[in-house]
């Protein structure tokens, strides 16, 4: 089965999702909203996270033997048109998620490294490269994950060693300046940005479980969380009140590795290399995109679909007619109802739903 992945690989992918995802604009919005007190947002947001992946990982350890994906599993909890509903709200979070990535990239390409082209012309190899990896299947996905890890994650802390020696710390003092309310309230409204474990529920049927399923996911959860919640400390401490201008966090803080020239400017290899773990996210994403397309149509693409692969790239053109910054303020005003209750309630239900699906599978069967 192409699909097919053992947990560590999932630990692993983990990992680089996060440190693909959150290091791009999000510490900006952050400081927008709360100040210095943005790395206490992101600890409150990874505390919702890591409850609800310890309740995904219960419902994988039930799962088993029974390998049912997630479609199944709603299916035979919930009804179907529950399950197409949160089919359906997935597909749009992952094809949201992918064009804030993707429109993200774009700027840092344009501003960081002057480099200029269309919007097409850069979307269209990025498809191709996606499409061909979800042709290879997620198991090929997360082996690149594992090759390239290592490497990724040096160039990480190559670009944190500077930055974080030159950091005053009592810049984040006093704590909870922007007030405890708004902190919290923040976590909840920027929480479009979190749940990175949902990548899993595309994968459920392929997981290679064995007796440990809580510590490698736990330690890959803290080490994520760890240099996401550091990272956002170190560049609000760095930068202060003109944090909220810089929108390209890990670029702006890279700075700070280099000297006062272009000339041997390392952090542009090391940025370079940390933007591989973005695109693997995107990659990510894409797949899961995909199984959606396949679910919500109900039909099992025992070969690559075209047609699903189509749909979902003309799903790439989304910045040509919405900037990013309306396309978050409405996600945030319409969309964080529904996108609630498939990041944090479905993960808190799932081991029920698993446990009612498996009891109606077995007495289908007998």
């Amino acid at each position: 089965m192409k699909n097919r992945v053992s947990i560590d690989q999932l630990a692993l992918m983990y990992i680089l999702l996060v440190m693909g995802g959150k290091f791009l604009t999000l510490p900006s919005l952050l400081a927008k909203d709360v100040g210095h007190d943005s790395w206490l947002s992101v600890t409150f947001s990874f505390v919702w996270d890591g409850i609800c992946l310890c309740f995904l990982l219960w419902a994988i350890r039930m799962n088993g033997t029974a390998k049912m994906d997630l479609s199944a599993i709603l299916d035979n909890s919930v009804t179907k048109p529950v399950s197409k509903a949160v089919l359906a709200i997935f597909f749009v979070i992952f094809v949201l998620r992918v064009n804030v990535l993707l429109s993200s990239c774009y700027k840092m390409f344009s501003v960081t490294f002057d480099v200029s082209t269309n919007w097409i012309v850069y979307v269209l190899p990025v498809a191709a490269l996606s499409f061909f990896a979800v042709s290879k299947g997620f198991n090929a996905i997360a082996r690149t994950g594992q090759l390239l890890f290592g490497l990724i994650l040096l160039s990480v802390l190559a670009l944190f060693v500077s930055p974080f020696m030159q950091t005053e710390w009592g810049a984040l003092l006093p704590l909870g300046e922007a007030g405890w309310g708004k902190i919290l309230l923040t976590s909840y409204t920027r929480s479009f940005w979190f749940s990175d474990y949902i990548f899993i529920y595309f994968v459920l049927d392929g997981i290679k479980t064995k007796k440990h399923v809580f510590a490698p996911m736990l330690v890959s959860f803290g080490v994520g969380a760890f240099l996401c919640i550091l990272l956002n400390a170190v560049f609000v401490a760095l930068f202060g009140y003109l944090a909220p201008n810089f929108d390209l966090a890990m670029s702006k803080i890279g700075v700070f590795s280099a000297a006062s020239t272009t000339n041997g400017r390392w952090d542009w290899l090391t940025l370079s290399i940390w933007l591989v773990s973005v695109f693997i996210k995107v990659v990510v994403y894409t797949f899961c995109a995909y199984k959606c397309v396949e679910k919500l149509v109900g039909a099992h693409f025992v070969k690559f679909n075209w047609i699903a692969a189509g749909i979902v790239t003309l799903t790439f053109t989304l910045p040509l007619f919405v900037t990013t910054d309306r396309l978050l303020d409405t996600v945030i005003k319409w969309g964080i109802i529904p996108f609630t209750l498939v990041q944090y309630v479905l993960p808190l239900l799932m081991p029920l739903f698993t446990h009612i699906a498996k009891r109606r599978t077995e007495v289908a069967h007998e």
